[in-house]
Formats: structure tokens, sequence, C-alpha cells
């Protein structure tokens, strides 16, 4: 451990810190041979010998994964636990494992490997060892950097080696802490120099200290045979990397073997994915033996350890695979794929052996693709479509796969990945099946990353024009009309264009086409409303594909442009309740950042601030920018309603955070409403009229936003800029009547006509409110009515609006509006006015959202498992948060929760 005590030191402080309950996560970087290794070995030494369980994976060099393997590796001590698991995530892990099911979205696998760690961490303290992450296969690697975010609710403490060099990018974002090593000094190296080689003599000893650069591998193995350091210095040596620098020393010591014992330690380098059985196997073909690998054995190069062989040093494999021919490669690999059992890892054996097209192989990689997808390690099946479609001679098979590798990229998470597979397959794509599928899987991107903008609307149209289908047709439409709803930058004609093409009375053939025409038609048309939510719904209730979120999203969006926002809660719910049923966790988040938007413009702040952290939190997870950043500009709106300035700011710096450069309409013109609501709220009105006109640039959220313009334009002295709203507003509510709506033209008109005609706009507004379910929205009209009333001198009409409006205010913690309406009611002589004691508890105000959704659960009788189900998270923790809620709500029992979240969830 020479020169690595502080690290030594800072780690054991770690697993000191996970025996106390204090988990945590570190991961270890640096070059190959840095001692990253030996590090973690001494620290598993310490844990154990403290009573730690240590559970472990390591990951290998090798042609390819099938997903998943480490994963397997490093749970199998625990699987006799897997029934303690929620149904949902059980399933997930047996799938991700083989068995037959549904793929879960890597969400959830990972959530059931937490809660497996989790519960092993409360009979003992765990270390959870992964070496070589860089290594790993992705999908394990995925679910890795998921546990290390979430070490610190349990006893245990995950430690990750990797290397530091630029082909292996660093995953260590998501862990709490970083270790890198960095090479020893010149005097640690000298140190270590004297422990291996004591007879050394001293120039010879600089002479290593300089070839080595602080390296102690390279230290450790000179030290034992200098010679590869003779003769004169060479500035192509010294250029080296250090890790090609070792494996040169490695393959001179190598070259000593018999020529059968290289050819041995080749087959075990291109099969460390195998088991010694098998490469034995594979070596027997090969006209070799047991006796052909005791030379490497002998030199301590390799030795059989778990039932596979292990080099002394990952290098010393690279060294041996890297230096050999591509043709005594591929006659190791064609070997290894005749006598290894698992199907995925022998066609990835074959496929190496592979030079040139083969199609019979990319059959067969085909085939493994397909079947590596169904268990949900969807990484290695887009690298599996790549390699097929690399191997494949005719272009339009080509083309073909490479579409599916782009669509098994998008699914994984990866839209930059699957964009460039998107640019590489478009020039030679031409049958129709991978035209809609490209087209499919460009907009489902570009819906939710901001990794491509996908095509224009009038590009799609001419794509439906060319395909024979009419459902192809009507899909590529469908999507042109949501491109132009979501970015509201298509012109006239190209919408014209959409519409022209979706009323075309051959394309609606059967009832699903005739409901989705219909879909598309409200999205880009006024006059062609959706004639049937129950009958649109109604085809989406089956087996879910893959293009149906994108679909409900649109029937969504088109109900929510009838100005019925009752109705557009609803279809955003179902969609909710029928992606949870089928484990589509992405397209469940969306469904939630959805519903949030609704239901904090409908003024349900306590709901609707609860589904957006909750869209928030699982878009991370997933990462889905584009989702969260819709999310956090929620979220800034529903704490601007509070007056939290500090949690509003926030939200909205995320949100820009995620949005980049080009954020979409939707989640610009969202974000804007909030930062006007927060300047409303700190009385800069000036500023305030700034962003609401951004608002209203983007018509689906700005007939909205517009309601809080007359307001502040009032203030500001600009009340003409209220005008363009209104022609607008005004327009939408005679095609669609919406009580809401009517209440904000009402209230607007008020606000903006003098002396005593605004009397009769008020009283119009209140009443139309009052059919509302806009409860805020209401409040905020009496408030300004109130404030008009006082100053016709009105003291008791007053008095009654205000009163009424500050009640709404305080139950529903809208601080701001409650304190403008308490001082105006002080001015009209009504004293102080306080709705709740100062000691009473308020679920909304004292609960996180997160506790307040599963208190809600909890109240409405999900059982613990159930409600992790749900929420995505492990039973425990969710035990956890409702332990927390009951100290905080000052309860003792589950039944208690429904009297005391009445009053939050209103």
């Amino acid at each position: 451990m020479i020169g690595r005590e502080p690290e030594f030191r800072r780690l054991v402080g770690l697993v000191d810190s996970a025996r106390r309950g204090q988990g945590s996560s570190v991961l270890v970087s640096g070059e190959a041979g840095i001692g990253k290794s030996l590090l973690a070995s001494a620290v598993v030494e310490a844990a154990s010998s403290s009573g730690f369980e240590i559970l472990s994976c390591h990951g290998i060099r090798g042609p390819g994964a099938a997903g998943f393997e480490g994963l397997h590796e490093l749970l199998l001590p625990l699987l006799d636990r897997i029934d303690a698991l929620p149904p949902r995530q059980h399933k997930a892990l047996e799938v991700a494992f083989g068995a037959e099911g549904e793929p879960a979205d890597r969400l959830i696998t990972g959530l059931a490997a937490f809660g497996l760690l989790e519960k092993a961490a409360a009979a003992s303290p765990l270390l959870v060892l992964i070496e070589d992450l860089h290594w790993l296969d992705r999908s394990t690697a995925e679910i890795v950097t998921f546990l290390a975010a979430r070490m610190g609710v349990m006893s245990a403490l995950l430690v990750a080696t990797t290397r530091a060099d630029p082909m292996y990018p660093d995953q260590g974002s998501r862990f709490k802490h970083h270790v890198p090593l960095t090479p020893l000094s010149e005097e640690e190296a000298l140190s270590l120099i004297d422990r291996q080689a004591p007879a050394m003599a001293m120039p010879q000893r600089h002479r290593l200290v300089a070839y080595a650069r602080g390296n102690p591998l390279a230290l450790t193995e000179w030290s034992a045979d200098p010679s590869w350091m003779e003769g004169p210095p060479s500035a192509e040596r010294s250029r080296l990397p250090m890790g090609k620098r070792l494996e040169k020393s490695f393959l001179a010591e190598v070259a000593l073997l018999p020529r059968a014992t290289r050819r041995a330690l080749l087959v075990a380098a291109a099969g460390e994915d195998a088991s010694s059985y098998e490469v034995m196997e594979a070596a027997r073909n090969l006209g070799l033996d047991q006796r052909d690998f005791t030379p490497a054995e002998s030199f301590g190069l390799i030795t059989v350890t778990g039932g596979t062989y292990r080099f002394r040093h990952p290098l010393v494999a690279s060294a041996v695979y890297d230096n050999a021919d591509f043709d005594a490669r591929s006659r190791v690999h064609a070997q290894l794929a005749a006598v290894i059992v698992d199907p995925a890892r022998a066609v990835q054996h074959r496929a190496a052996a592979v030079a040139g097209w083969n199609e019979d192989v990319a059959a067969e990689l085909e085939e493994a693709a397909v079947s590596t997808g169904r268990r949900g390690a969807l990484t290695e099946a887009a690298a599996t479509w790549r390699r097929a479609a690399s191997l494949t001679p005719v272009a339009a098979e080509r083309a073909r796969r490479t579409v599916m590798a782009a669509e098994a990229a998008r699914q994984a998470g990866a839209p930059a990945e699957a964009a460039a597979l998107l640019a590489e397959a478009m020039p030679i794509v031409h049958d129709q099946a991978s035209l809609v599928q490209c087209a499919r899987t460009e907009l489902l991107i570009a819906t939710t990353s901001t990794a491509l903008q996908g095509r224009r609307g009038d590009e799609l149209v001419a794509l439906a024009r060319t395909l024979s289908d009419p459902a192809d047709r009507v899909e590529i439409l469908i999507w042109a009309a949501v491109r132009s709803f979501l970015h509201q930058d298509s012109s006239a004609e190209i919408t014209a264009a959409v519409a022209d093409e979706l009323r075309r009375p051959d394309l609606a053939v059967t009832e699903e086409q005739q409901v989705l025409q219909g879909i598309g038609l409200a999205l880009i048309s006024a006059a062609d409303p959706i004639a049937s939510v129950e009958r649109a719904l109604s085809i989406f209730q089956g087996q879910v594909r893959d293009t149906d979120a994108t679909l409900l999203n649109c029937l969504a969006f088109a109900v929510e442009e009838t100005n019925d926002l009752t109705e557009a809660e609803r279809v955003w719910s179902t969609e909710v309740d029928i992606f949870h049923r089928s484990a589509r966790t992405s397209d469940e988040t969306v469904a939630f950042a959805g519903r949030g938007t609704v239901r904090v413009t409908a003024n349900a702040i306590a709901a609707g601030l609860a589904d957006s952290e909750h869209a928030l939190r699982l878009s991370s997870d997933l990462g889905m920018s584009v989702v969260g950043a819709l999310a956090a500009a929620n979220i800034a709106r529903a704490r601007a309603w509070r007056g939290e300035h500090e949690l509003a700011t926030s939200a909205l710096q995320t949100c820009a955070e995620l949005s980049g450069l080009t954020p979409f309409a939707r989640v610009a013109a969202i974000a804007s409403w909030a930062s006007a609501q927060t300047a409303a709220n700190e009385h800069r009105p000036d500023e305030a009229v700034a962003h609401l006109l951004k608002s209203i640039e983007h018509p689906p959220i700005g007939v909205w936003a517009g309601g809080d313009l007359a307001d502040v334009a009032v203030r500001a002295g600009r009340p003409e800029a209220v005008q363009g709203w209104l022609d607008m507003a005004t327009t939408a509510l005679a095609s669609r009547d919406s009580d809401h709506l009517a209440m904000l033209i009402e209230r607007s008109l008020a606000l903006l006509t003098p002396g005593s005609g605004a009397k009769e706009h008020f009283e119009e507004a209140i009443r139309r409110g009052e059919q509302s379910n806009a409860f805020l929205d209401l409040a905020k009209t009496r408030l300004s009515f109130g404030e008009w009333l006082r100053r016709e001198r009105r003291i008791m009409e007053a008095r009654d609006q205000l009163s009424a409006a500050l009640h709404v205010f305080e139950s529903h913690h809208a601080k701001p509006l409650a304190q403008r309406a308490a001082q105006e009611l002080r001015a009209a002589g009504g004293g102080e006015l306080t709705l709740s004691p100062p000691n009473s508890l308020d679920a909304g105000s004292v609960l996180t959202a997160q506790e307040l959704h599963i208190a809600q659960l909890a109240a409405e009788g999900y059982t613990n498992k159930q409600i992790a189900d749900r929420v995505y998270l492990s039973h425990r923790t969710v035990g956890v948060h409702l332990y927390n809620t009951y100290a905080k709500l000052q309860i003792n029992r589950r039944s208690q929760l429904a009297a005391v979240l009445a009053a939050a969830l209103a």
C-alpha cells in the first residue's frame, strides 16, 4: 500500500460510516496498473474483518454481452430473498435474468436490485465491490450508477473501480465520492523498488522510476525483470501510454513461453466471458490440451478462479489478444462459438470470427438482439443490432437493421446514439416498413430529448403521400400534427396540408384509423374537436404498443385544446394507469408530467406539485431531459403560487439546464408563466408582463397564462398589452366554452374597464368561476373585485369578497395572495383574519410532495409493497417516508391519514 495510505484511510472511513448506517458510494479511478484493484482488495479485507457481507462482480473484455451478466454475478448470493420484493420488481429481475415475460424499464430493475441490497444490509453491513466498471456490460453499469446514488439510506458502501483513459468515460457523476489515483512520487516509487528488488543498483532504480512514471504495476513488474529497459532510450517508447508500455513488457514475458502455451493464452483471453470448461473444450478443438496451460500458470500469468480463467492483470489478456493477428483470433472465436452453451454469447463469438459481410451470422445476431431486448437489456440489444447491420450485405436489410438499432438505442435512453444511427440509415432506407419505423423513432426522440429536431411537417406530409398503407399514412400525418402542435412553428400552409391529407376519406378505413385521424385534426384545427374521448380511449385499453404513448399524449393535448381541463386530466390519469399496468415507466413519467401541467393550471396545486416532483425524479433516473424540463417548469409554477421564491427559482434553473439551447415551445411557455408569477409576487409588474407576453406566444399554454396579464399590465401602466390575449382567448371561448376561461376573460375585462362598468364584468366572472373547479382563480377574482369595491367605498361588500378570497388562499398555501388579501381586508376595516390557529398542522405545508403522494396512497388502502410499485421506490423506503409522515402529522395509525390529508389535497 505504499503511497496509497491517504486513499486507504479515506475508504476505511467510509466503511466505518456505513457500519453506523451512513451508507455511501465511491468511484476509484486511475490508469491501468495504478493500484485500483490492490486498494479495493485492502478495503474489502478491512470491511470483511469488521463483519461486512461482501458482494462483488467484475467487468471483462469480450466480443459482446447479452446484458445483466454482471448484475447476476453481483446478486446471485441474494436471489433466495427475491420473494420479498414487490411483485413488479420481482418479475423485472426474473425477466432480466432470462425468465419469460415482458421486459421492464431499467428503473424497475434497478429498484429490484436496490431492494435486495437494502434487505441484505438490514441483516448485516454490506460492501458492494464493482471491479472494472468500464468493462461491465452496459445494462449492469446503468444499474450500478443507479445504485450509487441511493446507497445513503442503508448500512452499505459501494466501491467501483474504473479506468481514467479517455476511451473509458468516467461514470462517476452519481457516486457520492471520487478517489482518483495519481502516480506515486519519486520517493514512494523508490520505496516500492526497495521492497520488490532490494539488490537493484541505484542508477538502475532511478532509470526504472523514470520509465515507470509512478505506476505501481510497472514498478513491480519491471523490478522483477528490468531487461525491458535495456538499450538506449526510445522517444517512440516514451510516448506510448502506460497501458501499452505495460502490455509490451507483458508480451516480452509471454514470448518466453512455448508456442502452444501462447496459443492457449489466446483462447483464454478471447474467452474471458466463458467458463474454464468451455475454454478448455475450444482449446482441445484447436489441438491443445490442459498441459499447454501449465507453463502460463507456473509463470503466474493465469489462474483458474471461480470456474473461469483469470489473468494476473487485465493488461496481460489485452496484450495477448491485441498482439494476435486476425486469422488467429478468428479461429479461436469460431471454436469458442462452437462450445459456448449460451446462444447469445456464442453468436457474439461467431460474429467476432467473421471478416466482411455475412448474412447468416447477421441473421443470428438479429435473433440475439430481439432476445436480448425482451430481457430489457436494451443497450446490448442496440449494440447487437448495430453489429448485425455491419455484417449485412444487402443495403435494404442493412438499413432495416440500422433503424432497429436506433430504436433499441432510443429505448435504452441513448437518444444521441439513436439519432446518429438514424442519420446513417436514412440515405439507404427505401422499404415502407423501415421508412415508417424511421419516422416513428425520429419523432419519439424529438419529443422526449434535445438530440434532434426531427423532420418538418411538410417533409412528413411528403413522406405520407408516398406510402400505400392507410394505417402508415395516418400515423405519419399524426406525427406531422404532433410536431406542429408541440413546436408551434409550422406555417398555415403546412398545417392546412396536414389537415387536407387527414381529411381524405380513403385514409380512415378502420375505427382505430378514424380515431387517430380525429386526434390529428383536433391538434391543428379548431374546427375539428375530438368527437368522443371515450371512444378514443377505448382503442388504447388493450396491449400497449410503442407508438401508443405518443398517440395518447396527442389525445390529451387535443382534449386540452377544448379548454376542458377536467377531461384532459382524466385522459392523463388514464395514461398513468395504462402505462403503469404495462410497466412502461418512461411513458408513465410523461403522463405524470402532463397531468401535473393540467392540475396546476386547474388550480389543484398540491396534486400538480406531487405529479411534477414525481415526474422530475423519474425523468432524471431515465435520462428524459425534455420531460424533466416540463416537470421542473410546473414545479416552479406551483412554488410561485405558494410564494416559495427560492424553490421556484431553483426549479426554473433546473428547467433551463434540462431544456438545452432550443427549449420546446410548451416548456418555454410554462417557464415564462412561472417567471411571471414570481415577478408579480415580488412586485415587479413590468417584468411579469414581459414574461407573460412570451408565454402567450404558445397558444395552448398562453390562453391560460394570459388570464394573469391584465392584473400586472394595469399595475405596470400597460393595459394595451392585454388586447392580443383577449382576442385569442375570446376566439377560443367562442369555439369551445369553458367556465374557467370565461372567468379569466371577464376578470380581465373588469380590470381594464374604467368606472362602474367593471362591476358587471366582475360579477359575471364570479358567476362563471363558481361553476368551475378553479378555486384559486376564483379567489383571485374575488380579491380583484374586493379591491375595486374598496376603492369604490363599498366597504361591506369588499369585506365579503376579500374574506372569501383570503380563506381560499390560506387553505391552499398561496401566501403572496393571502398577504395581499389580508392587507386589503385590514384597509377595509376587517382587522386581522387568521384561518388556522398558529399551532395547527397541515399536511400540505409540512410534508414534501413525495411524502404527500405516498401518504395519499396509504390512505387509499395500498400496502407498502403496492405503493413501492406505484411510486418506484423500495418498500423499505416507503416505510421510512410513512414513518416520517406520521411524526410530522403527529399521528400514529394508517387509518388516521385520510382525515388529515383531505384538506391538503383539496
